[in-house]
């Protein structure tokens, strides 16, 4: 910046004042001789118009180390207050005042300057304020308050073995997630109208929720959130996409808002069983509606100019599930198989055509309600079972395994097929239908020479009823539909 002569001295005149006095707060010696609250008048200096660009505030400018009244204008090196004022712009009543009655402010109020300016090679800008020293000479400046943010937290130093054991948490939105859902390609183009189709699920169940918590008659919102769940079941242009996008697996908003109850809404207890079937199905990534999924039909001709057809699972099924499994298994009660393959496709039952499933050392795992000419009596939450013929007084493995699981005391699947009697009330219309577990209680010879045996079996408590009769019954309309349209197209009748 270039000035006169006495510009320049100015300049240097209050950096010398400037340092000293900053000297003499650090080192807490008093400013001269006098006490602080005698008056002092500070020698100004007028100073010449600047080239550089500055605050209107500052032009023109009095250079001055104290101008009474608005504290110290000089704070640092070469510092002006914006709020200075040339003297030649001061009235003569204010200039008198200045010169005659204002005391210089103690160095415990230098801390309270606003912002200065600094006057440099390239003009003027603001400056930090100054530290606050005691008088022991150590910084006892406060940090400066943000209006705009918390205050800062002081930084946790963590010690060793301060820690101790640390647990992941599960921040999924869906409590069985599994890896095909989260691996599901969001890119990929689907059709709106799909995903409408299957988000009105959880339009019907945020409607339910609503009526509830207005005491509404709920009866119209479950029937039609049935039927829909039985539709659901046949949905043919389902994808990953589709079924993330549409949140139908959410805990939130989904089918889990069905048979957790949540919502304020006690649903019936056969739509939670069919909710949480097809969640589980879906979780899976089983999204192929077909009943004979996972199954290959074959057509084969006779020697005698006859057709057949032979069903047989598809070895690289990948949703196969063992059936060497006591209890449910995963099963839902009042799940429904078109025939028995399927039923040993998902774990229910592992024979094609026998009646009874087991292994030594676990005893029976399942058996199939069905006429066959034995001494059988179903009474729905009990049975009279028999088991199958042997020879020379030897049980059959069937039998061995039923008498098992009497020892073993441990629950059996049973499914009711559609060959029982037609009188029998709780035979399914078609296919085969799993109606909960049932205990082995007890059992007589009926004859032994071959063996026979006839076994009691008690349904255990806490199971929803039988799925025989009512709006509850399976198989759907639906299933029997789908049904009847595959044995069409594989040439059965009936």
């Amino acid at each position: 910046m270039s000035g006169g002569p006495d510009f320049r001295a100015a300049i240097e005149e209050a950096k010398r004042r400037a340092k000293q006095q900053y000297a003499d707060r650090k080192l807490g010696r008093k400013l001269g001789s006098r006490g602080e609250s005698e008056p002092v008048v500070s020698p100004s200096v007028q100073a010449p118009a600047l080239r550089s660009p500055v605050p209107p505030s500052l032009s023109p400018l009095t250079v001055s180390t104290s101008i009474p009244g608005l504290g110290d204008a000089r704070q640092g090196d070469g510092e002006v207050s914006p709020r200075v004022k040339s003297e030649e712009n001061l009235s003569p009543t204010r200039a008198a005042t200045l010169e005659n009655s204002v005391p210089v402010p103690p160095p415990s109020s230098f801390a309270s300057l606003r912002p200065a300016w600094r006057l440099g090679p390239n003009g003027a800008g603001p400056v930090k304020r100054p530290l606050e020293v005691d008088d022991d000479g150590e910084d006892t400046t406060k940090p400066s308050k943000r209006p705009f943010a918390p205050p800062k937290k002081p930084t946790r130093v963590s010690r060793p073995g301060s820690r101790g054991e640390t647990s992941g948490i599960d921040t999924r939105t869906s409590s069985k997630s599994s890896e095909w859902y989260d691996n599901i390609n969001m890119k990929e183009k689907f059709p709106r109208n799909d995903l409408i189709s299957l988000q009105q699920i959880n339009m019907s169940i945020s409607q339910c929720q609503k009526e509830a918590s207005r005491d509404g008659h709920l009866a119209p919102f479950f029937a039609k959130i049935r039927q829909r769940i039985h539709q659901m079941e046949f949905f043919d242009f389902l994808t990953g996409v589709i079924m993330k996008k549409s949140k139908v697996l959410d805990d939130r908003v989904g089918l889990p808002q069905i048979f957790y109850d949540a919502g304020g809404v006690e649903y019936p207890w056969d739509i939670k069983a069919d909710a949480q079937a097809l969640y589980l199905r879906w979780l899976q990534g089983i999204l192929d509606p077909h009943l004979l999924r996972g199954v290959h039909t074959s057509r084969r001709q006779r020697a005698d100019g006859r057709s057949g057809v032979s069903h047989s699972l598809e070895k690289d099924y990948p949703a196969r599930r063992s059936c060497n499994v006591v209890g449910d298994n995963g099963l839902q009660n009042g799940q429904w198989w078109p025939m028995q393959i399927c039923a040993m496709r998902d774990g229910a039952h592992g024979e094609i055509e026998a009646g009874i499933h087991g292994q030594p050392g676990s005893g029976a795992f399942s058996i199939i309600l069905s006429s066959g000419g034995y001494e059988d009596r179903d009474e729905g939450e009990r049975i009279l079972y028999c088991g199958t013929s042997g020879s020379d007084g030897k049980p059959t493995a069937g039998t061995r395994h039923m008498k098992e699981s009497h020892q073993l005391r441990g629950p059996v699947r049973v499914l009711r097929s559609a060959g029982l009697h037609q009188t029998n009330k709780y035979r399914p219309a078609k296919g085969l239908r799993y109606d909960g577990l049932y205990d082995v209680v007890d059992y007589e010879i009926l004859d032994a020479k071959t063996a026979m045996h006839r076994f009691s079996l008690r349904r255990r408590p806490g199971q929803d009823p039988i799925r025989y009769e009512g709006v509850e019954r399976r198989p759907t309309d639906e299933e029997v539909a789908a049904y009847v349209k595959i044995r069409k197209l594989i040439g059965l009748t009936g």
